[in-house]
């Protein structure tokens, strides 16, 4: 072959080979086209699932969409923002996600409310610098966007730099210039200058805020709280006297001013304050009802102050009839002082005003408990179950009601009924058991009761009720007394100042005639105790007598029979002066 042919013939091939290769790249484009233009219409369908709030099927084929199409920076935008709520307990998974939202931030820094919402949640991770580029970004993309401005102003405010505070400063600054002075600017540019300690620019911020408004009430009192901030007492009194002067009617100037006598240790003009503050109707119910919260905190000891605080609470109720608030404040301090009949009244105002709250019903069960008025609780346990009656909560509080006044059939029914809507709730159902076991001992089903005592361990071994009641009921009847001590020491070590689990353990180690360890423990017991218990005091009084103090035990046991005058076996040991087993 000469030459000439072989050029040709290598030209050929040449030209072959590029025809090939310009054919495979046409159909690898074709192919690229058709996935994303398949890519774009699931998206598209998947946008229709998600306005009807499907988002399981939304994110199922967003994630087909980004298979198909992962250069599509948006389709990455939004798989990031849902992997990055669903993995943020998995920091590598989350990074990954979040690594797709910032891919889109870089590529598209002008699609607003995506480049806002990458930015917020780097404002919610603490990614300072993430932050500070990306409202840096929108600002100088967006800079007649005022919201844009303000977080960008914040970000930089955030810091202890005080190149930084002051950049933040010129951010608040534009948006005065446009929107005109306003509180909250300057608030924020005195927390900036704050932070670098720069008392003269807050000052000055200060004195510019006066100077647009000096006879505006709200200017006065935020000066008030500046100076108060800066132990500027003097001026600080000034200001909030001036505010309250300016405009009786603004019950936040008084507020404040009430609250400023207060950081000074006047209790007197503090408490006359609080009241001023109360009379106003102006004033939103909130922050009347975080100052007299603060002020019941601090005088509740005080049985002096307690018609004070009784008189304030009733003038929020006459401004306030119908505010659920007011009364469970009210039932709080009750409860607080032990008037649990007065308490029980207002939460049931607070539920006439308000039941739809099971938790609030079953606080209201445990005040009516409280009181000993079987009546009034029967009701409650009526009225909340009418509400709530698949509640287990509401149905194991009326259970053990029940048991409590001695109805058992009607209490194991109940708790019966309630252990089945329990769920997979561990902690409740062991205290259902627990009470479906003491209900059993109360039947004399000895058996029965043990049984259920172990279930409600197997499904809380720290069910402290249950580990005690078992132990005691062991050492009643005399049997498994080595374990009986295992349970109860266990409740000592959880509770070592509780008198019910202290007398329980001493029982036990006087029924294994451990009387020294036993007197050491129904000491405690009673050091604990306020309770004045005629069982407490029996059980002193037959481990004293064990212990050769005949004379403390008959003390003990005269105690004893006075709170419980119609035991016989007590009666038996006072008039013979000594112990009887039966």
């Amino acid at each position: 072959m000469n030459r000439v042919i072989a050029k040709i013939a290598t030209s050929a091939c040449l030209i072959s080979l590029f025809l090939c290769f310009t054919a495979v790249a046409q159909e690898k484009n074709r192919e690229d086209f058709s996935r994303k233009q398949k890519a774009a219409y699931i998206y598209l369908e998947a946008l229709k699932h998600y306005e009807q709030d499907n988002v399981g099927e939304y994110y199922s084929l967003l994630n087909y969409a980004y298979s198909l199409d992962s250069t599509d920076t948006m389709l990455g935008f939004e798989k990031g923002m849902i992997d990055m709520i669903l993995n943020r307990d998995d920091s590598t998974r989350f990074f990954k996600a979040h690594d797709l939202a910032r891919r889109h931030f870089i590529a598209h820094p002008d699609d607003y409310y995506s480049s806002i919402k990458y930015g917020m949640v780097n404002d919610q991770i603490g990614h300072r610098e993430e932050s500070l580029k990306v409202w840096g970004t929108l600002d100088s993309i967006f800079p007649e966007k005022v919201d844009i401005t303000l977080r960008y102003a914040d970000a930089l405010s955030a810091s202890i730099d005080s190149a930084d505070i002051f950049k933040a400063v010129e951010a608040y600054n534009r948006i005065e210039s446009s929107e005109g002075k306003d509180i909250g600017i300057t608030s924020r540019k005195i927390r900036a200058f704050s932070a670098i300690k720069d008392t003269a620019n807050i000052l000055r911020e200060l004195n510019l805020l006066l100077e647009a408004s000096p006879q505006n009430s709200m200017y006065n009192t935020f000066a008030g709280e500046i100076y108060n901030y800066l132990n500027d007492d003097k001026n600080a009194l000034l200001y909030f006297n001036k505010a309250c002067e300016l405009d009786p009617s603004n019950g936040n100037a008084f507020y404040s001013r009430a609250n400023y006598y207060k950081s000074i240790g006047d209790s007197a003009s503090y408490d006359r304050e609080v009241f001023n503050v109360l009379k106003h109707e102006e004033l939103n119910l909130e922050s009347k009802l975080e100052m007299l919260t603060g002020y019941i905190k601090a005088l509740y000891n005080d049985e002096s102050q307690q018609q004070r605080i009784e008189e304030l609470l009733s003038v929020l109720q006459e401004q306030h009839p119908h505010q659920y608030k007011i009364h469970e404040l009210y039932c709080a301090y009750l409860a607080i002082i032990k008037d649990y009949n007065r308490a029980a009244e207002q939460m049931s105002y607070a539920l006439d005003i308000d039941p739809s709250n099971e938790s609030v019903w079953s606080q209201y069960i445990g005040l009516c408990s409280q009181t000993n008025n079987k009546t009034l609780t029967e009701e409650a346990t009526k009225r909340a179950l009418y509400y709530f009656p698949e509640s287990p909560v509401l149905l194991y509080q009326t259970g053990l009601f029940l048991a409590t006044h001695k109805d058992y059939d009607n209490a194991l029914s109940t708790l019966s009924n309630a252990l089945s809507k329990a769920n997979e709730n561990a902690k409740l159902k062991s205290d259902i058991l627990c009470s479906i076991g003491d209900t059993y001992y109360q039947l004399d089903s000895i058996d029965n009761a043990f049984k259920y005592y172990e279930e409600a361990l197997d499904f809380n071994p720290d069910n402290l009720l249950a580990l005690n009641n078992y132990a005691y009921y062991l050492a009643i009847k005399g049997v498994e007394l080595d374990k009986a001590e295992r349970l109860s020491a266990k409740t000592i070590k959880e509770d070592p100042e509780n008198p019910t689990s202290l007398d329980t353990y001493a029982w036990i180690l006087f029924k294994k005639k451990n009387y020294t360890m036993a007197r050491q423990y129904i000491d405690l017991a009673i050091k604990y105790d306020d309770s004045n218990s005629a069982e407490l005091n029996n059980h002193a009084g037959d481990i004293y007598f064990m212990c050769g103090e005949p004379e403390k035990a008959l003390e003990f046991w005269k105690s004893a029979l006075e709170l419980d005058p119609n035991d016989e076996l007590l009666k038996k040991k006072v008039i013979n002066k000594t112990f009887f087993y039966e």
